[in-house]
């Protein structure tokens, strides 16, 4: 049988049986692979095939398992399915929660602090308030809670949100519930969520959303202590976990160890030089770390500090530290970001006159530069188009008189002037020069708008003493804005609108506060009349005003503008001053200061009986007069 089988597959023969078939190895001329050896020989290499044939194991050995790892992705898997039906329940609490609130937020609700207390008692299990916080939706719910809810509910949910308070700073929803919790927070409270932000305030400050964050803490809320260990942060790395307090400004950090200045300085500006790329200067905290800078600085960091902030100094004037700055900078500054600063302050010249504080930029300006036809094209022309908005407000006001009499005791006190001053020493023109200048530039456009619109130029007290100081220059268009005037003074008809009251939001009840009970009823007095509230105040006599008087006294001195207010005055508008103690005193000034006032003592002769009857001081003395 061997012999046999042998010959057929030596001679491979076609009548082989057809039960079996013969496996062949194409690769090697039709005979059969041979196995690899149970064991490497000397002729096994060792990557696993024989020299001169391919080696394929058919049946390779499995690896051998892990069950640690098994087991730990085990582990995890079980974790995730937990976290997906958490997540589930989540949402069921979510869905329960926005139906209270729905509720909740409206003011006509009654009974809002129970149910204030039900959703709290539905959210505060887990870590549902810190992963709420965090969304659109759910963010509303939780500043509502901190509204409505009780000092009690608003310390639990501070108690849950307090290990988060940096993320929540930085989020785009989350950060309305931090400033929820500093509006409606007891101090406590607000103590300990400034405390839990020390050691981010220089990432906050350079942050789109933790910016507001620390500009509110910052001015309302922080003590003066609390307000050094945040600038302390600006100073250097060593202060963000550990406060010195006797470092209460930049000076006192290389005070005694001249060799820490240089460090100081140079991490210092690394932030600022990062706030200012990314356009994030409009923060209070910002603004008095850099006023530091700039005071202790080189003289080539002034000029570097220049030209990056001069297209932002409408943003730096928005506080008192940051009106200092923008000037500082703009001081330093050379000719060429001089009048790059005015080219970008340009479109906001009207907010910055009329700021609390940015007005004092303006001034700054004015006072310092050289470029008057520059200043005339950007700034003066917006100033005089925009001067009737202007004068609405105190700054505006100022920037106005600043142009005409720049200085003036009367308007300005003598620490502004010396402040301003010092900027001097950066300016090449003279002074008298550049002011006349100014003055030459605005003074025929601002004469035309007190001629064109009198009334309004008398409509009050404030923009009354702007009025004179704009005609206290003489002029030849002078003439004409006297008489528009006098013919609104002497109009019989002249009244002042009641200043607008501004309104107040409705409290709910549950914010305002408890008053105490009255032991005892008020007796009211019979013969008061009963004032309405919903009656709203008679208009007032010009020439009653205070303010109004005052000027008008300024312009009668005047012997032209006497005498024109002299011919405009009717029989009329005598008899309706007469009453008037304060008009009384104006037609006595009038009398002394007109030249010719003969057909004015004929009117008041005419009316001495009246005048006798009057009981007031202004007419007393016309008496005398006459």
């Amino acid at each position: 049988m061997t012999t046999i089988g042998s010959e057929k597959r030596k001679s491979g023969a076609k009548d082989e049986p057809q039960g079996k078939k013969v496996r062949k190895d194409t690769t090697d001329g039709g005979n059969f692979a041979k196995k690899p050896p149970k064991f490497p020989g000397k002729n096994f290499q060792g990557d696993g095939k024989f020299p001169g044939k391919a080696f394929q194991q058919k049946n390779p050995v499995p690896e051998k398992q892990d069950w640690k790892k098994f087991k730990q992705q085990k582990k995890e898997l079980r974790i995730k399915r937990k976290e997906k039906q958490k997540s589930k329940d989540l949402v069921d609490v979510v869905n329960e929660a926005k139906k209270i609130y729905e509720q909740l937020k409206c003011k006509t609700t009654k009974g809002r602090a129970d149910m204030a207390a039900k959703l709290h008692n539905l959210l505060k299990g887990g870590d549902k308030y810190s992963k709420m916080v965090l969304s659109h939706d759910t963010a509303r719910i939780v500043q509502c809670l901190l509204k409505v809810s009780p000092p009690a509910v608003r310390g639990e949910i501070f108690e849950k949100l307090s290990g988060c308070l940096a993320a929540m700073a930085m989020s785009k929803y989350a950060h309305f519930c931090v400033l929820a919790m500093l509006k409606h927070g007891s101090a406590e409270t607000r103590e300990r969520l400034i405390e839990g932000l020390f050691g981010n305030y220089v990432k906050l400050c350079s942050h789109s959303f933790g910016h507001t964050i620390v500009d509110s803490i910052y001015i309302t809320w922080a003590t003066a202590q609390q307000k050094s260990c945040m600038r302390q942060e600006f100073y250097s790395d060593l202060y963000r976990k550990d406060k010195d307090r006797n470092v209460k400004c930049l000076v006192d950090t290389f005070k005694d160890a001249a060799h820490m200045k240089n460090i100081v300085m140079g991490t210092l500006k690394q932030h600022i030089v990062k706030a200012v790329n990314k356009k994030l200067v409009d923060n209070s905290l910002f603004h008095g770390v850099l006023v530091e800078y700039l005071t202790e600085c080189s003289d080539e960091d002034k000029l570097e500090m220049a030209t990056a902030f001069s297209g932002l100094l409408a943003s730096l004037a928005s506080t008192r530290e940051g009106t200092r700055a923008a000037t500082l900078c703009f001081w330093y500054g050379t000719a060429k970001e001089r009048r790059s600063a005015l080219k970008h302050l340009r479109e906001h010249v009207e907010k910055v006159c009329v700021h609390e504080f940015g007005y004092y930029l303006i001034l700054a300006i004015l006072h310092t530069i050289d470029d008057t036809k520059m200043l005339k094209k950007t700034l003066l022309d917006t100033i005089v188009e925009k001067v009737e908005t202007l004068v609405q407000h105190e700054g505006g006001r100022k920037v106005i008189e600043w142009m005409i009499q720049p200085g003036d005791t009367n308007n300005f006190h003598p620490s502004v002037t010396s402040a301003l001053n010092d900027g001097l020493k950066y300016s090449k023109k003279d002074v008298s020069i550049r002011r006349t200048e100014i003055l030459e530039a605005v003074q025929a456009d601002l004469v035309a708008a007190v001629r064109k619109n009198a009334k309004f130029w008398l409509s009050n007290g404030h923009i009354a003493r702007t009025t004179a100081t704009i005609l206290s220059r003489e002029h030849a268009g002078i003439t004409e804005a006297y008489q528009n005037l006098a013919k609104v003074i002497s109009d019989p008809s002249w009244t002042l609108e009641p200043p607008k009251e501004e309104e107040n939001a409705e409290e709910s009840d549950e914010e305002k506060p408890e008053m105490p009970k009255k032991k005892f009823r008020k007796v009211k007095n019979p013969l008061e009349k009963p004032q309405s509230k919903d009656v709203p105040a008679a208009p007032q006599v010009g020439v009653e005003d205070a303010g109004l008087h005052i000027v008008l006294k300024k312009f009668i001195k005047i012997p032209t503008f006497a005498g024109i207010l002299l011919d405009s005055l009717t029989e009329e508008t005598v008899e309706k001053w007469l009453p008037i103690n304060r008009g009384c005193f104006l037609l006595a000034d009038i009398l002394k200061g007109a030249p010719e006032t003969e057909k004015l003592l004929q009117m008041l002769r005419e009316r001495r009986e009246g005048i006798e009857k009057e009981n007031s001081p202004g007419a007393r003395v016309l008496l005398e007069k006459i």
